[in-house]
């Protein structure tokens, strides 16, 4: 990677980094907090391969699904949609087509960038154009995807964002949510439990790691307490489901908002729809957004 190939955005005592090539990805963003600059994401690091520098870093989009699609398989209104395995979750398809392509640079100032991506129908059957604005504002940073449906049928849908942060020693996290999804060995969720007291979210336990769960009824409001900040998160109304990640392997975690449950196109129809999987029509488009913006630490 180079610096060349990076939109930087600078406002309000906070700096970001995009990097529309690369999946419309944020490759970074700092904010100034108590006299220094604070990571708000974990960075990519520019100076490895792109395919190496990536993996754990960043914020992408998810379009159009998050998660898991089991096996790669779905059936919607009588077409039966067979996606390519991905090798991160492989034997499924993750987290949809936006992540993996170059986006275009329809907009941008210092302050914000909007990005556009067109997807014809091939392998994922319906026409869509997926835009995404990336907003330095007063309060933070805004993240905000637009999806228009560009098909003659109803689109099948899903969406959300992936960010990575900063995962130091004491760090805490802040989730109100009701319901856990119970997983399969390969992540496919097969039910749910009550969540409540079964998970360190409530904001006064160290975070652990080895947490890699999805919950539903989340209140779209998540807050992590560092030593010297927090960094909190807020969602708009359709992503009101959260996936959290905290591998043991690297101090990071990610806290995912998401719209639908993980292979929730493989639900009952009746069920889809309870789970956070959209139907977008003819010409139709959904938008979603979420925000950053950095705190006095708790104490």
């Amino acid at each position: 990677m180079s610096y060349d190939e990076l939109v930087t955005l600078q406002a309000n005592g906070w700096t970001a980094q995009v990097a529309p090539e690369c999946g419309g990805r944020l490759f970074s963003c700092q904010a100034e907090f108590g006299g220094a600059m604070r990571e708000v994401l974990v960075p990519v690091p520019l100076g490895l391969p792109r395919e190496q520098a990536i993996r754990n870093a960043g914020c992408y989009p998810l379009v159009p699904f998050s998660n898991r699609i089991a096996q790669g398989q779905f059936r919607h209104n009588g077409n039966d949609v067979r996606l390519a395995a991905h090798p991160l979750g492989a034997p499924h398809a993750i987290h949809g087509i936006g992540w993996v392509r170059p986006w275009d640079v329809d907009t941008e100032n210092e302050r914000a960038v909007t990005m556009r991506l067109d997807v014809p129908a091939g392998e994922w059957p319906w026409a869509f154009t997926a835009e995404q604005t990336i907003t330095l504002d007063p309060g933070g940073l805004t993240i905000s995807m637009l999806v228009t449906n560009r098909s003659s049928t109803p689109m099948p849908c899903g969406m959300g964002f992936h960010p990575y942060f900063p995962r130091p020693a004491g760090t805490r996290l802040r989730a109100r949510v009701r319901d856990h999804w119970l997983v399969q060995p390969d992540r496919i969720p097969h039910g749910t439990e009550r969540a409540l007291g079964r998970f360190p979210l409530d904001g006064t336990k160290v975070l652990t790691t080895g947490l890699d769960d999805g919950f539903s009824g989340w209140n779209r409001r998540a807050r992590l307490d560092y030593a010297d900040y927090s960094i909190a998160l807020t969602a708009t109304p359709g992503l009101d489901h959260l996936v959290v990640y905290s591998p043991e392997s690297a101090p990071l975690v990610c806290v995912e908002p998401v719209s639908h449950v993980t292979n929730a196109a493989n639900l009952p129809f009746a069920a889809r729809q309870a789970a956070g999987w959209r139907e977008i029509a003819p010409g139709g488009s959904w938008l979603e957004s979420m925000h950053l913006s950095v705190l006095p630490p708790r104490r």
